[in-house]
């Protein structure tokens, strides 16, 4: 379980400066030289990867974040491999390029913005469920989760560029302009690029909740969606979803950081206004607060170190058998697919 921590941020306004990761960057860095130096700590043996069926085998270990809905899927997904639980995402990053774990069962985007970074890795082209990230809220917030579901409808439509820059406040102005949605310019920007900057997103000039700003719970160690940059201010997908809503609805709003588990308990005790963080919806959860429509895409993937995937259509053929009493010319035959190996056994 994370420690929580409770911190405000500013009240909604952006710094110009560039956003970065550092702390996941310099997670990224030491756990590479430790898979240069090799195994590891603890480190898995390098058989080859071809599909899904291969983590599903004894011997495997799979690493995820603890508590979330992507892990639990990996275990249903993978009944025959050991789970392994980490605190946060950096962590299971960190340990699979040190060859202590397999692979990572999480979110897609996450997984996706983690290959973009570091070439060490590859998601696996399959998916192991589907995932249903939200917004959350206390119960008696009905009117205020409407109007975050008429954003996330606003915010996900596609539009002309000079329909998203001429109206709502400028709350969904892309920073690309052959982005078809708001969304799919924030996914690009924080899924698909290096170190991306946080757009200048203005406050409200005359917020209708003057000097009562809403309390917004942020995950601060969720890269890309939300995480705190090198100058100790939040930033990511999460971050800046906030600040547009926070622009189209005309009010100002408070960050206070807590770690993924904290955020459930905090939203449902009435401490947040609503929270933001990677929330994934359940039914079990939604009995005791208030879920918003799926804000983003957010299918649950598989991770794997690139020296060890070998898909099936690029394993090497197998060599040609050949006897005695064969002339010296073989006649050519079809190549048949390279046997798999079985994984070692811890």
């Amino acid at each position: 379980m994370r420690t929580p921590v409770f911190e405000k941020y500013g009240s909604g306004s952006s710094s110009r400066s560039s956003r970065r990761g550092f702390s996941f960057l310099i997670v990224l860095s030491i756990g590479f030289l430790t898979l240069l130096a090799g195994e590891g700590c603890g480190g898995r043996p390098a058989t080859p990867i071809h599909s899904l069926d291969d983590l599903n085998q004894p011997g495997i270990v799979i690493g995820g974040e603890t508590e979330t809905v992507s892990l639990r899927m990996g275990q249903e997904a993978f009944p025959k491999a050991k789970i392994a639980n980490f605190s946060t995402p950096a962590d299971c990053y960190a340990a699979l390029l040190a060859g202590r774990i397999d692979a990572v069962a999480y979110d897609r985007p996450p997984l996706d913005y983690a290959a973009t970074q570091n070439d060490a890795y590859v998601v696996l082209p399959q998916t192991i469920g589907e995932g249903h990230i939200a917004v959350g809220a206390p119960l008696n917030k009905k009117e205020l989760m409407a109007k975050i579901n008429e954003f996330i409808a606003l915010y996900r439509a596609e539009h002309t560029y000079e329909e998203m820059c001429n109206n709502w406040n400028g709350a969904l102005k892309p920073v690309n302009p052959e982005s078809k949605s708001c969304y799919e310019d924030m996914y690009n920007r924080w899924v698909n690029s290096i170190d991306p900057p946080m757009p200048d997103i203005p406050k409200p000039e005359n917020p209708t909740n003057a000097g009562k700003p809403l309390i917004v719970g942020n995950d601060p160690q969720n890269l890309p969606m939300s995480f705190v940059d090198g100058n100790n201010e939040m930033t990511g997908f999460d971050t800046e979803f906030v600040m547009r809503f926070a622009l189209w609805y005309n009010v100002e709003f408070e960050f206070k950081r807590l770690f993924y588990d904290a955020l459930f308990p905090a939203v449902e005790s009435g401490q947040l206004d609503f929270a933001v963080g990677n929330l994934d919806k359940t039914p079990e959860r939604a009995e005791t607060m208030l879920f918003s429509d799926d804000y983003i895409d957010c299918p649950a993937g598989v991770m794997v170190l690139k020296s060890r995937w070998q898909p099936l259509e690029d394993a090497a053929p197998a060599p040609e058998a050949t006897t005695e009493s064969e002339s010296d010319t073989v006649p050519e035959v079809e190549a048949a697919p390279q046997a798999e190996s079985e994984p070692a056994a811890e």
